[in-house]
């Protein structure tokens, strides 16, 4: 990250490309709000190819959970817990909730409508967004033979898919009310990633991707609920709240006006460097 300017940022893309062959760029940051990331205009894009990775926000959660297990010994209810790391005042973008909206919209306090809206109007611009339940047919069918990857397991055709080994729940005998509570918190980013994986559906139907797995349409914050609060999901339910399905992708977009703005925000930065961090860190000063 060399510039808040989208096309001094590209050219030094390319030009690591052509004078050092690195090939792909990870943007391993929470993204300041004004920082265009992907490009939009087609000059700044010519030669790029945009993709992002957008995980359930609860699974993230829980991984957070196993890696801080010492901190807290097991009991997710106990006043070290991660639940109320951002009230102590000790949070780190790790442990701060709602990853994914912060990472997109670059928000470190309060998070608004606004911020959600940032994050959906990012996603439209990536070339794949790719939800972690369709991770495998995207990079199988798209990302290898885009990049002539042919090694690996993700990518070799002899490699045979092996049973994902499930791991403790670390959030079994909690209360409840409590996890519930967790769930709320979460809500803006089970609105993110609902989006991310009706863009994924859409753009990997339009690649021609075959064979893509069953993704269930009940939206992930209704599931997660459902799962780990007893909570029963009927019919009236899901008329309540729509499905997430391609059918109903009109119902999920941010505001085009609001994307607009954002656009012209995005492709009339001056050249400035980003005063940014990167994993673990948070910048108050954006």
């Amino acid at each position: 990250m060399v510039s808040f300017n989208e096309e001094v940022e590209a050219d030094n893309i390319r030009n690591n490309y052509q004078k050092h062959g690195i090939q792909y760029v990870s943007y391993e940051l929470m993204l300041p709000p004004r920082f265009p990331m992907p490009f939009v205009s087609e000059s700044a894009r010519e030669g790029l190819y945009f993709t992002t990775i957008v995980r359930d926000p609860f699974k993230r959660f829980l991984t957070y959970m196993r890696r801080a297990r010492s901190e807290y010994n097991g009991n997710a209810e106990s006043a070290v817990s991660p639940f109320w790391a951002e009230f102590s005042g000790r949070q780190k973008i790790y442990s701060a909730e709602n990853l994914n909206t912060r990472w997109l919209s670059g928000t470190v306090d309060e998070i608004t409508t606004d911020h959600v809206n940032i994050a959906k109007c990012r996603l439209q611009l990536f070339d794949l967004v790719i939800a972690d339940t369709l991770y495998t047919p995207a990079t199988k069918q798209i990302l290898c033979p885009l990049n002539n990857w042919t090694s690996g397991k993700h990518c070799s055709n002899d490699t045979q898919e092996s049973e994902h080994e499930s791991k403790s729940d670390k959030l079994e005998g909690t209360t409840p009310h409590f996890i519930g509570a967790w769930i709320e918190r979460l809500k803006p980013s089970f609105e993110i990633y609902d989006y991310a994986r009706l863009l994924s559906l859409k753009q990997l139907k339009q690649h021609g991707v075959k064979d893509l797995p069953k993704v269930s349409e009940v939206p992930s914050y209704l599931h997660t609920l459902a799962r780990y609060t007893n909570m029963t999901v009927t019919d009236a339910h899901l008329r309540r709240i729509p499905q997430i399905s391609v059918e109903n992708e009109a119902r999920f977009h941010p505001p085009k006006e609001f994307c607009d703005n954002m656009k012209k925000v995005w492709t009339t930065n001056p050249d400035d460097v980003p005063n940014a961090y990167g994993i673990g860190t948070i910048n108050k000063n954006w």
